[in-house]
Parts: C-alpha cells; sequence; structure tokens
C-alpha cells in the first residue's frame, strides 16, 4: 500500500464522504474512488458500504482503520520530526567583522539570531581585514562581515546588508 493510498483510506473512513475527502486531500471525487476500489480488489473484502445518501465503514474497513490509524500517525509525527530538525539551526556561528563602525551592527544582528535560534550560539571576533580573509580560507570564522565589496574567486560574497551613500553610517 502507498503512503497516499493509507491517507486516502483513513480520511474517507472519518469523513465518510467522498467528496469532502476529496477536498481535504486536494484530490478529485474521482482519485477517491478509484483508490478505495483498488485497495477493496486488492483485500478481496469491501472497506465501505455505500449507498446514495451515505457510506460507512465495513467490519473489515474498522478493522483496517484501527490497525493502520495508530501506525500511520506515528509515521506523519516522525517526518514532522525530522523536517522540524532539519530547519533548525544548530551550533555555534563564528562571525568575523572589521572596523569598530561595524561593531554595534553586528552585535544587534547577532542577539536577534540567537533570539530566534535558540539552539545557536554567535561567536564575534573583530579583525583586521588583512587577517580576516585567512580566518575564512582556514575555516577559523564561518562569516565575515565587511564595509566594502569583495570579489574572491574563491569566497562567496552575499547581498548587501546596508548602503551608506555618504559614508557615514549608523546601527540605528
Amino acid at each position: 500500500m502507498e503512503r497516499r493510498d493509507i491517507e486516502i483510506f483513513l480520511t474517507l473512513a472519518t469523513e465518510l464522504h467522498f467528496g469532502r475527502t476529496a477536498e481535504r486531500l486536494h484530490v478529485t471525487t474521482a482519485r477517491v474512488s478509484q483508490t478505495i476500489s483498488k485497495l477493496e480488489q486488492r483485500f478481496g473484502a469491501l472497506l465501505f458500504e455505500r449507498t446514495s445518501r451515505r457510506v460507512t465503514l465495513t467490519p473489515v474497513g474498522r478493522q483496517l482503520y484501527d490497525d493502520l490509524k495508530p501506525a500511520f500517525d506515528q509515521i506523519e509525527r516522525g517526518i514532522e520530526r525530522a523536517i522540524e530538525a532539519g530547519r533548525e539551526v544548530r551550533g555555534v556561528l563564528r562571525v568575523g567583522f572589521f572596523r569598530a563602525a561595524a561593531g554595534r551592527f553586528v552585535l544587534d544582528v547577532a542577539s536577534l539570531f540567537e533570539a530566534r535560534h535558540p539552539g545557536c550560539a554567535v561567536e564575534i571576533r573583530e579583525n583586521q581585514l588583512n587577517d580576516a580573509l585567512g580566518l575564512v580560507r582556514s575555516g577559523d570564522i564561518d562569516l565575515l562581515l565587511l564595509m566594502l565589496p569583495l570579489e574572491e574567486p574563491d569566497l562567496v560574497a552575499g547581498p548587501r546588508l546596508i548602503v551608506c551613500p555618504s559614508g557615514v553610517c549608523s546601527g540605528t
């Protein structure tokens, strides 16, 4: 049985209505009907009794529902946890910067980042420009914030965060 077949069966068993099941799962009513027919052929038994007015589970359908529902819910929770874990930011982000004028900005951004990602700490390090590129290349810092354009073939430059046409900037 495919995951989608199980989902269609379980949803129909809950809704007891082909149209609502199709709407909830964003499929056609025909898809729901075809899936249930395919399952019934596979099992050699009716899963639902259908009339023009109502849909009910047969004893075989009720047993299948009772057997599948807890396992399906556990699989769904496992998938959700895996997705959440993949989105989490954990560990230490080592940020380098140069020029004291950027210091306040870097501290504010680091505080905001740590608040949004409690599993991550930010280590900030002020560097001299001639030293900082070597630290990025060696992996001693993960990110370098610069106040000037950078074109180095072995480094990736991100977008501009602040543009100051007069040459004087304030972090506030």
